[in-house]
């Protein structure tokens, strides 16, 4: 029996393994045979021969990797996979990843060349120009998301969601911060220390941190640093000199780093929870950069409110709300001013309450910076605005001076019927505001303010019509109201010879003039600087401390003083109140909720995915 050889006429096999996969060729009958090759032919075979080891020697290897290229390509993504966790978290065995990465990048492209026809007839055909552009739209939607994350992580900002807003920067702030005109940096001195160690300290730097970098982000010429004194002294040194290191912890300094004018704070032991910081780093912005830090006086010396007490008919939570908008608040003694004037930096008076009489030189005063002139008479830079807060009692000669400018003071309490507090009749809740265009007081950013309580308060009028001023009610009673003159009295006389006056009734309004009863009326519309604004309100002790947070009364007086002073930018509800906001619910309530969350969304995935099936059937 001749071999399998012998019949190929002494052929030892394929040259080439890959013909070996595909089958041997079958012998050749004799009559079919081809005619003896040339001598080119025979050399070409030759050279062939001679190159068989190497043919030899890599066939087994690559019918070993066909036989396990499953199992190689599993092992080379997961390398790729390993390496790329490694290398990306695991800084001290990056190198280690690098090569996890190299391995099985090379097992994953060892087994494509080998099975190279078959990859490329996976891309060629139908489904394989799916998987392509499935892989391509995912690489598209990597890329994508990693740009976002770049162009995120470089430019970072926050959103804040608060329904008080509890976590922005006044608006003060920001107009501060984007019109700085100087390099500003802020060092602040405080350990490097663990929480573990000191849990309030930790809490009070983070705090520090997180308003800096908020100052941060809001301008390109601010910028900060946070530095321990105990590893920096020589820092210390640059702006206290051989002060121990002790001294200046928990000190915030403020630079002018054009001028190196500096000014500095420190928040403890006055404010532990730092309510107050981000007043505190515009005052000393303001030292520091040389800008106009505008002042509301608080007159006094005719038994006004007391802007210094905390007790509860105080004023001292109004002077604070003031302070936080990045006011100098100061009290106002006419008698030991110069010239028995108001001083030129005034940008409002308020007189809160008074109950002794308004000497006649004090009122010439008030008329003075009123109409915007010096003692001599001489015109100063504007018109003067004041916010008067009323009471039912007030001293007559106050009321003459509000009579000059056209403005009436009710005498006796306002009783509304249907809009008394409960259990408070001489208490009314106020509201809604009564709009006028571009007047935002009681109504910011198109949403009223909260009702506003005012115990005891009295009417204001202006009958007055002269073509001298423009009267801005604000807030007035119902028609069911009536004014008393008895505080002992709580049910209105509706019958009779002489019954209570009935409203409605002004409660708060803004009189804007250009001049006292009797003044020649201007021709034409007078330039803003020439308007004297008077704000009155009916009553004083809605803005005591005992009364400051309750209703709307602290946003009313705090937008009414930002706007008479210019800033129409701050008018708003106040940012920094934290409101604790609870869901409550019945069991019923908490059953619906539940099983609704529980079925509601995947009940309708379910009708979606029945639906799509449905019309694919």
């Amino acid at each position: 029996m001749t071999s399998r050889s012998e019949q190929n006429g002494g052929e030892q096999g394929p040259r080439d393994w890959r013909r070996r996969r595909r089958g041997r060729p079958q012998s050749v009958p004799e009559a079919e045979r081809q005619p003896e090759q040339p001598a080119d032919s025979q050399q070409l075979e030759e050279e062939v021969v001679l190159s068989r080891p190497l043919s030899s020697f890599l066939e087994p290897a690559l019918d070993s990797v066909a036989v396990y290229g499953a199992p190689l390509l599993i092992a080379g993504i997961i390398g790729l996979v390993t390496g790329i966790t490694v290398a990306a978290f695991v800084t001290s065995m990056r190198v280690y990843g690098y090569i996890d990465i190299a391995i099985g990048g090379g097992l994953i492209a060892l087994v494509g060349a080998v099975f190279i026809s078959n990859v490329l007839a996976a891309f060629v055909s139908r489904s394989g120009r799916y998987g392509v552009f499935t892989l391509l739209g995912v690489a598209a939607f990597t890329t994508i998301v990693v740009i976002i994350n770049v162009i995120s992580f470089e430019n970072t900002s926050r959103m804040d969601v608060t329904a008080t807003n509890q976590f922005s920067l006044a608006s003060r702030t920001k107009n501060l911060l984007k019109d700085l005109n100087a390099e500003v940096r802020v060092t602040a001195f405080y350990k490097e220390i663990d929480q573990s160690d000191d849990r309030e300290l930790a809490v009070r730097r983070a705090r520090v941190n997180e308003t800096l970098d908020a100052f941060d982000g809001r301008s390109g010429k601010f910028s900060y640093r946070i530095v321990d004194p105990d590893l920096e002294p020589e820092v210390v040194s640059d702006y206290f000199g051989l002060r121990s290191p002790s001294f200046v912890s928990e000190i915030i300094v403020v630079e002018n780093m054009d001028t190196e004018k500096f000014d500095w704070f420190q928040r403890q032991p006055t404010d532990p929870n730092y309510d107050q910081l981000e007043s505190d780093l515009v005052t000393s912005t303001f030292v520091a950069t040389g800008e106009e830090q505008k002042t509301i006086y608080f007159l006094a010396g005719h038994g006004e409110r007391d802007v210094t007490s905390a007790n509860s008919a105080g004023y001292g939570a109004v002077a604070l709300g003031l302070l936080n908008d990045n006011y100098a608040v100061q009290t106002l003694d006419l008698d030991g001013t110069e010239n028995g004037i108001v001083p030129e930096d005034a940008a409002l008076v308020v007189i809160a309450g008074p109950t002794s009489e308004l000497p006649d030189t004090h009122r010439e005063a008030l008329n003075l910076y009123l109409e915007g002139r010096s003692a001599a008479g001489e015109r100063r830079r504007e018109n003067g605005s004041i916010i008067f807060l009323a009471d039912p009692d007030s001293p007559p000669s106050f009321g003459r001076f509000l009579a000059e400018w056209g403005i009436l003071l009710g005498r006796g309490y306002i009783r509304d019927l249907e809009r008394d507090r409960p259990g408070l009749p001489q208490t009314i809740n106020l509201g809604p505001f009564i709009p006028r265009p571009l007047l935002d007081i009681g109504s910011p950013k198109g949403e009223n303010l909260p009702p506003v309580f005012m115990p005891g308060a009295t009417a204001l009028a202006v009958p007055f019509e002269d073509g001298l001023r423009d009267v801005l009610p604000l807030y007035q009673t119902s028609d069911s109201s009536y004014l008393i003159a008895d505080p002992g009295r709580i049910e209105p006389v509706t019958q009779g010879d002489s019954p209570d006056p009935q409203g409605p009734f002004v409660t708060a309004l803004l009189v804007r003039s250009v001049g006292k009863l009797g003044t020649t009326p201007p021709i034409g519309d007078p330039p803003e600087s020439q308007i004297s604004d008077i704000m009155v309100f009916g009553d004083s002790d809605f803005l005591a401390n005992s009364n400051f947070e309750v209703g709307g009364g602290r946003d009313l007086f705090l937008n009414s003083a930002n706007f008479l002073v210019g800033d129409f930018s701050l008018v708003s509800l106040r940012p920094k109140i934290f409101a604790f906001r609870e869901f409550n619910l019945d069991n019923n309530e908490y059953d619906f909720v539940r099983f609704s969350s529980w079925l509601f969304l995947p009940g309708i995935m379910a009708l979606m995915a029945g639906f799509v099936w449905w019309v694919r059937r």
